[in-house]
């Protein structure tokens, strides 16, 4: 394939983003062999910054929307934004076939998963800086957050993060008159936070 054309007008409508500055999206899109060839810069500061937009509207939608400790959270967010589903959300979007390789990275078929699912992290940061943190975490969520939350494999953690067992067990007493519940702190250890 030829990656001197870029179809601008065909990315964006596979993120779902109209992007004001052209050239941004070209930039999420050129990987760093292209760019050495073609002596432009490449997108992989693009992905250091998108990977703390990324965890950062990911704890953000934990937070409000989730129930659980730190470490039932902390393990939720790292599954969402890790390489299997980001690479996913990418292919299902179609977007993998719009980055921008140089000739010995295409001959060389030493194209990696990881390569793409960093695609996704140079997209939200390009997002976030044409048009803010609100564009960004609408991509976020409407691509990658309810993707993960939809998958069967992670219903059970969806359930789990939505459960709160103590109300479930009050209601279950109440519920079947088998006699009342008291609560009695025997010990604390730890921050308070745990």
């Amino acid at each position: 394939r030829l990656n001197m054309i870029f179809d601008t007008p065909a990315v964006e409508n596979a993120i779902g983003y109209v992007f004001k500055d052209k050239m941004l999206l070209r930039k999420c899109f050129t990987h760093s062999s292209y760019a050495n060839e073609h002596g432009t810069e490449n997108n992989e500061l693009l992905e250091f910054f998108g990977d703390s937009i990324l965890e950062f509207v990911v704890t953000e939608y934990l937070y409000k929307n989730a129930k659980g400790d730190e470490g039932d959270l902390t393990k939720i967010r790292a599954d969402i934004v890790s390489k299997i589903p980001l690479l996913k959300v990418v292919r299902k979007l179609g977007i993998d076939q719009f980055i921008l390789l140089g000739n010995g990275q295409e001959k060389s078929s030493n194209s990696t998963d990881k390569m793409y699912s960093s695609l996704y992290e140079t997209v939200v940061a390009g997002i976030y800086f044409d048009g803010g943190l609100k564009e960004a975490k609408k991509f976020i969520e409407r691509t990658l957050i309810s993707e993960y939350l939809s998958t069967p494999k992670t219903a059970k953690r969806k359930t789990a993060m939505n459960e709160d067992y103590k109300s479930k067990l009050q209601e279950y007493v109440q519920k079947t008159k088998i006699g009342s519940i008291g609560y009695e702190t025997l010990y604390k250890k730890g921050p308070d936070h745990k």
